[in-house]
């Protein structure tokens, strides 16, 4: 139960943040940003006693779990007693509970993949490896078949599709012609896991110029997102933004058809397990307005004098 208390108190933090980070950029009106902030301030007490509990359970002392917050001891054994933490996180999982009951069921599709019954891979490392590590099933091989196609050892590979070890480039393209997997979509996660971890920096390089070019390598990073989310159905991507997106907008944004506004856009690769603010800059470089044709008459320098 702490483990899971501290998993779900986190995870709803992930989800606000996410929501006040597209509310924010989509230029929201600041009583709804402050309708976020509000909760957010409410989610992190809960977050905080959820670790507050998992730590006494595992036989921290309070002057272990004090420094990092700052706090005496004394002052962190009184906020948080074991009456207090206990009623914040049994109000937390009423709280849940509520919200799992108004949400109205979706549409069961006949392949239900349940994104959200498998763990969310996290990091850049995890996306790649998730997403090698679907296109090998599909093959329904076994990874010692796979290993050998691809003329490499079976615990080698094995490493690699669990995130213990990240390959080189040539190893990649060498499972994603053995798995049949798309070259752009992996260079994509492949180029991400090797940036340094750094949370401060942005974690995508420099958008291209051009239009189209900016456009593709949107849709290849969202793609290949969806690759490292085992490629789920529409409808369970829908119950993963909380039925805010329709099933013809996530199939348009998947497909290229259309680039969703940018609240829709982030939502979307949250419910993918994405970092929103990791997609910002190639949105708005996709949504650059397209350059008037060139192809009209010249003025020479010398008519400006």
């Amino acid at each position: 139960m702490p483990e899971g208390d501290m998993d779900e108190a986190v995870e709803d933090l992930h989800r606000i943040v996410s929501d006040l980070l597209a509310a924010t950029q989509g230029r929201a009106p600041s009583a709804q940003l402050l309708h976020y902030l509000t909760v957010l301030h409410r989610m992190l007490g809960d977050a905080e006693a959820a670790v507050i509990r998992r730590g006494r359970l595992q036989g921290d002392t309070w002057q272990t779990l004090a420094t990092p917050a700052g706090l005496s001891p004394e002052r962190l054994r009184k906020r948080w007693t074991e009456e207090t933490v206990a009623r914040r996180l049994e109000k937390r999982r009423a709280a849940r509970r509520l919200t799992t009951r108004m949400t109205p069921p979706a549409r069961p599709p006949e392949d239900d993949t349940a994104m959200d019954q498998r763990p969310a891979p996290v990091t850049p490392i995890q996306h790649l490896a998730s997403a090698l590590s679907f296109l090998q099933r599909q093959t329904g091989q076994t990874l010692k078949d796979t290993a050998s196609d691809c003329g490499i050892s079976a615990s080698y590979i094995s490493r690699i599709l669990s995130g213990d070890r990240l390959p080189s480039w040539p190893v990649v393209a060498q499972i994603a012609h053995c798995c049949d997997g798309n070259l752009e979509e992996l260079r994509d996660l492949w180029e991400a896991a090797q940036r340094p971890p750094d949370l401060e920096a942005r974690a995508r390089p420099p958008v291209p110029d051009q239009h189209e070019a900016a456009r593709r390598c949107f849709l290849t990073a969202l793609r290949a997102l969806y690759l490292a989310a085992d490629r789920p159905n529409l409808w369970s991507i829908r119950r993963a933004t909380g039925s805010t997106l329709s099933i013809a907008a996530i199939a348009s944004a998947l497909n290229g058809a259309d680039i969703p506004d940018w609240p829709s856009t982030a939502r979307l690769v949250f419910a993918l397990h994405g970092r929103p603010a990791d997609f910002r800059p190639l949105w708005h470089a996709a949504n650059r307005p397209t350059p008037p044709d060139d192809c009209g008459p010249r003025l020479s320098a010398g008519a400006f004098g």
